[in-house]
């Protein structure tokens, strides 16, 4: 622990017990869409005196500082929302000089940037680009399909702004990645939206499920049920198998391999434990993960509280652990090593025990019942570097 003369990012952080990432909300959830289905935009409740959230120079000079003295074989900062280009392209200059400023000679840093698009700037881009930052940018599909959610504050489409925001990404040179919320708008259509989004040129995709309820627990308009997430994840692995494995990276498809070739979950969800990385809000304060930004949770701010004490504190702790804390079912179930019991936020519904079945159990065991073999098969590919 730091003596009193010790700042909280001085003295302790050479000692910190395991490597983790950092997901930034420069913007808190404050956001230039108002998309039905946002799950942070609750959020801005937890800062009712602040009518503009956005991160200071002394905050975030304070996080960089802090962040990038502990010890990482990758520094990586994940930059989101709300929508975290509202912070404007100054703000991104200042996490550079940032970074520049505080890391120490051999530092490998990696950004990323979540964003919807429509804010998009060439010069943004252009420092983006510059600096390697890698963009995820929300696509839900075509127009009549991403503009059912995905509208402005007056209630108007984004989809051609999205494209718009991407072209000036792509010009410039920054990789750009789809993130694709699967919602009742598109779960029935799975082959037509991973077509739509290979025609169009992206690599790289991510499927997001939908799945969100209201205060007394009942499911929201747009979540999606198990049975519809198992199918649309099959008929998705049927095309990508057939066609894909070489040129496509789907995420969940990238993190089965990696938990049959190395052992490991390079994605959250498929991990053991809850403890990977921090939200870290605009004002410095900490939670454990951005799906659990709740009073709760608070771990403490970076103006007082070092990354070792964060990681050390009970309520870390017991917030990591809960993710093994998982039904008696699952030990059952031969797909469990895989699964994992899924993520939290599907088992913890409104606060509900985190023994609780996820809301998609029966779409993952469907997913893996129909896939596991050939996943089986890939991997042994992978370890004898035979091609698939």
């Amino acid at each position: 622990m730091p003596n009193a003369n010790q700042s909280p990012e001085q003295g302790t952080q050479e000692k910190a017990t395991k490597p983790f990432s950092l997901l930034i909300k420069p913007a808190s959830a404050d956001c230039n869409l108002r998309c039905d289905y946002c799950f942070y935009l609750e959020n801005k409740a937890l800062y009712p005196r602040t009518a503009k959230p956005r991160m200071s120079r002394e905050v975030l000079s304070r996080l960089m500082r802090s962040y990038l003295d502990t010890p990482q074989p990758v520094h990586s900062m994940i930059w989101q929302g709300g929508e975290p280009t509202l912070m404007g392209r100054s703000f991104f200059e200042g996490v550079i000089a940032a970074q520049k400023r505080h890391a120490p000679k051999g530092t490998r840093l990696a950004n990323s940037i979540q964003t919807n698009a429509v804010g998009i700037s060439e010069e943004m881009a252009e420092l983006f680009a510059r600096y390697r930052f890698l963009a995820g940018c929300s696509l839900d599909g075509p127009p009549e399909v991403h503009d059912r959610y995905r509208r402005t504050r007056l209630g108007r489409p984004t989809q051609e702004r999205v494209f718009q925001g991407i072209s000036v990404l792509s010009r410039q040179g920054v990789p750009v990645n789809a993130l694709v919320l699967v919602s009742r708008a598109n779960v029935d259509q799975p082959l037509s939206l991973y077509r739509y989004l290979k025609d169009r040129g992206f690599t790289h995709i991510q499927f997001i499920p939908c799945v969100e309820f209201d205060d007394r627990g009942n499911p929201l308009p747009f979540t999606i049920t198990g049975e519809e997430w198992g199918e649309f994840l099959r008929v998705l692995f049927e095309e990508w198998h057939a066609r894909d494995v070489t040129t496509i990276s789907i995420r969940h498809f990238e993190s089965v391999l990696s938990k049959l070739v190395y052992g490991t979950a390079s994605e959250c969800c498929f991990g053991a434990s809850c403890d990977s990385y921090f939200a870290v809000e605009h004002n410095g304060d900490i939670y454990p993960c951005d799906f659990f930004v709740r009073p709760s949770y608070f771990l403490g701010n970076i103006a007082s509280t070092s990354w070792l004490q964060a990681q050390n504190s009970e309520t870390y702790s017991e917030f990591s652990a809960m993710k093994s804390q998982w039904n008696s079912a699952c030990d059952r179930c031969a797909h469990q090593s895989l699964c994992m019991g899924d993520c939290l936020k599907h088992r913890m519904i409104r606060g509900k025990s985190p023994d609780r079945l996820s809301w998609l159990c029966s779409g993952w065991k469907r997913f893996f019942e129909t896939s596991r073999k050939r996943f089986e098969a890939l991997a042994r590919t992978l370890t004898t570097n035979t091609p698939p």
